[in-house]
């Protein structure tokens, strides 16, 4: 594993897990030694000049940081008759838009280019700032002709992929002028084309002043001579405070480029006295250690309950997390909370438990069974009279599910191991191999890969490769069998074997009929004959269970949006009279946003589902709260307005699937619709990367 020093400082802890959870030596190299020198000079807003407080050497300048401090005892005569009335100075906008900030950022990148320090960066903790700032630098430029040239080629070059229409969109067309002149803004808010194409120019060198939210200091590689800060201060959504040290040090860190630069150079501005501690532990602090903030969501939970084989448990996940392995280092402060703790969750009403525990046992029992029916229903003798061209059979190999797949052969003696994927390849001690045409992604085949199942993802096609799979993988037999052309070369043949599967898939929602050992094999084994009739008191059971019809099964589809919200809306038809554009708009209240005052008017026919949505959100919030979790339920009913169309689209197609999961053909063709009609125009155009 590789770290950078700027994202942890605690990594001989992190090192200590992995040892504990490995139970083996774990190494550790760690440096903080930088390659290329900084430089950390203050600027003080409405002032002038640069004061060096920390050399490149890494000594803070105390004699500097004194002279710095000493101009703003002089200050306020001069700013109190500035233009523009007084606000106090600082990188950010003033109301009438006449802030000194500007006009000081503006000197500040004016000198950096007429020094040669480009490209510079400069980071505002605001996206409206970061707009403003770039805007205000219309006098200058810094492409030659050839420059700007390349510039604009780029950029036409880059929205070919759009429609005529989202050509001519303002928040294209404006970008243009800036580019051209070196000059661009990243955050974001911004289209991600316009991102895309921001950072490919920068990186060429036809970008040579990058006004920037703190989100591009995280993995891109975009470094860059000089880094500039307009403002000390950051509102974090709670208070407005001074950034830390490892903010600090994460965007500091992309001044200087290793190979290039003798050193970085890096430009605070700060607009009020400071202390002189406060700015020493801002530029010399440590990151802040790594610590997890894990939690076991609903999600999570219901994801490891679904799992048939049951190898991990809620408890496995925690207590092997590198979360609790930090909590119990801190454990002898903790064990007076702990036990209290114990003492109130024993007074607790936990009968729902017991419920569940009863049909999580009957999943796995009967898993179990099934495992070792299936184990005598593929002893060759009597599966390869069954095992025949068009025979749908299931693949699993641990704990990797290849779905569905169609029999094309049976071989007596292995294939080439060579063409084998890797999880397929280890002999298993038997002779007979079954060619199956098995949905695998369409990237498998690519560079000579390995065939690997398909990701189970709304939308991608995939391919239908014939697979060699050993006997022992073939972990369930169908009575279902399709009919199979002579010649599989053809692309088209095997695309419509994957359809005809697809088909039966949706036909079958809780899954193909499958091959009974007794009247369809006519085993008669008394001992499996008796494991049989077990399994199907074990069935009878599951299905008059309470919990059969567990809701479960459609949450842990949903990542996207709150998972226990959104199952009771489909499970009390809140969708079942909805077309798929309301479906798209009340499914948007589940996809996070920042706050906005903003009064939305709601159109009649989205009053009622919004209501229920509401309704269910409260009940939801009493019930946790009652169960002793801190939930506040005013502000759960109230989470909810939309954020970005691709989230709302994920989320769609996490509905669609859940629908699928349970049966429900017309929630699920709706949320389909819903997710088609939002796939169009400049959100979906392909990424310049790909």
């Amino acid at each position: 594993m590789v770290f950078l020093s700027a994202t942890m400082s605690n990594a001989t802890e992190f090192a200590e897990w992995i040892c504990n959870l490995h139970k083996q030596p774990c190494h550790v190299v760690y440096t903080d030694f930088r390659p290329t020198p900084l430089q950390h000079y203050v600027f003080p807003i409405g002032g002038s000049g640069l004061y060096l407080v920390v050399d490149e050497n890494g000594q803070f300048r105390e004699d500097n940081f004194l002279k710095l401090q000493d101009t703003f005892a002089k200050q306020p005569s001069q700013l109190d008759g500035r233009k523009g009335g007084g606000p106090k100075a600082s990188g950010r906008i003033a109301k009438g838009g006449n802030a000194s900030g500007t006009s000081d950022i503006y000197r500040i990148v004016k000198m950096i280019m007429e020094r040669k320090f480009q490209p510079v960066i400069i980071f505002s903790f605001s996206r409206r700032e970061c707009e403003h700032h770039a805007m205000s630098m219309s006098k200058l430029d810094f492409n030659t002709e050839e420059e700007k040239d390349n510039t604009e080629q780029v950029f036409r070059s880059a929205i070919l992929c759009l429609s005529e229409e989202d050509r001519g969109l303002p928040a294209i067309e404006l970008m243009l002028p800036l580019l051209k002149r070196g000059i661009a803004v990243h955050h974001s808010g911004l289209l991600p084309i316009i991102k895309e194409l921001v950072e490919l120019l920068f990186q060429e060198g036809l970008v040579k002043a990058l006004f920037a939210t703190e989100t591009s200091a995280m993995g891109l590689n975009m470094p860059a001579k000089t880094v500039v800060f307009t403002s000390v201060k950051k509102w974090d959504g709670d208070s407005n405070r001074y950034i830390g040290s490892g903010e600090y040090i994460q965007m500091s860190g992309r001044a200087g480029r290793r190979g290039k630069d003798e050193r970085g150079i890096c430009v605070i501005m700060i607009d009020e006295k400071m202390e002189m501690s406060v700015i020493k532990d801002m530029v010399l602090g440590k990151p802040a250690p790594l610590i997890s903030t894990s939690r076991l969501s609903y999600y999570t939970i219901l994801n490891l309950l679904s799992r048939a084989e049951g190898q991990f448990t809620a408890e496995h996940v925690i207590r092997n997390s590198f979360h609790q392995f930090q909590y119990e280092k801190a454990l002898p402060e903790v064990v007076q909370k702990i036990t209290s703790l114990e003492n109130e969750a024993s007074l607790l009403d936990s009968s729902g438990v017991n419920d569940l525990a009863e049909y999580h046992k009957l999943v796995l029992d009967i898993s179990e069974l099934e495992k070792k029916i299936m184990s005598e229903m593929i002893r060759s003798e009597r599966a390869l009279l069954y095992l025949v061209p068009g025979r749908l059979v299931k693949v699993r190999d641990g704990s990797t599910d290849w779905g569905c797949g169609v029999v094309v052969n049976v071989v007596k003696k292995p294939a080439a191991s060579a063409n084998l994927p890797p999880a397929l390849s280890a002999s298993r001690g038997n002779n007979y191999i079954v060619d199956t045409l098995l949905h695998c992604s369409s990237s498998s085949n690519e560079n000579g890969s390995r065939s690997k199942p398909c990701p189970p993802r709304p939308g991608e096609k995939g391919e239908m490769p014939v697979v060699p799979v050993p006997l022992p993988l073939v972990s369930g037999l169908s009575s279902v069998r399709i009919n199979i052309p002579s010649d599989l070369r053809p692309p088209e043949a095997r695309q419509n074997i994957l359809s005809a599967v697809q088909e039966l898939g949706k036909r079958y929602p809780q899954g193909l009929p499958k091959m009974h050992p007794i009247a369809d094999m006519g085993i008669e084994e008394p001992e499996l004959v008796g494991v049989v009739h077990k399994l199907e008191v074990l069935e009878q059971k599951l299905g008059s269970h309470p919990l059969h019809k567990l809701k479960g099964r459609a949450a842990c589809l949903i990542d996207t949006g709150d998972e226990l919200l959104i199952t009771e809306l489909m499970f009390n038809g809140t969708f079942n009279d909805l077309d798929h554009h309301q479906v798209a708009s009340i499914v948007s209240c589940f996809v996070p946003c920042e706050k906005s005052s903003e009064q939305i008017r709601l159109r009649n026919e989205l009053s009622k589902p919004m209501t229920q949505l509401q309704e269910a959100a409260r009940k939801i919030a009493e019930v946790q709260r009652e169960c002793k979790l801190d939930v506040n339920v005013e502000e759960y009913v109230e989470r909810s307005i939309i954020r970005l169309v691709r989230r709302l689209d994920e989320f769609l197609d996490q509905l669609k699937a859940a629908a699928e999961a349970v049966g429900e053909v017309n929630l699920e063709n709706k949320f389909g619709s819903a997710s088609e009609s939002l796939r169009r125009g400049i959100m979906f155009a392909n990424s310049l990367y790909l």
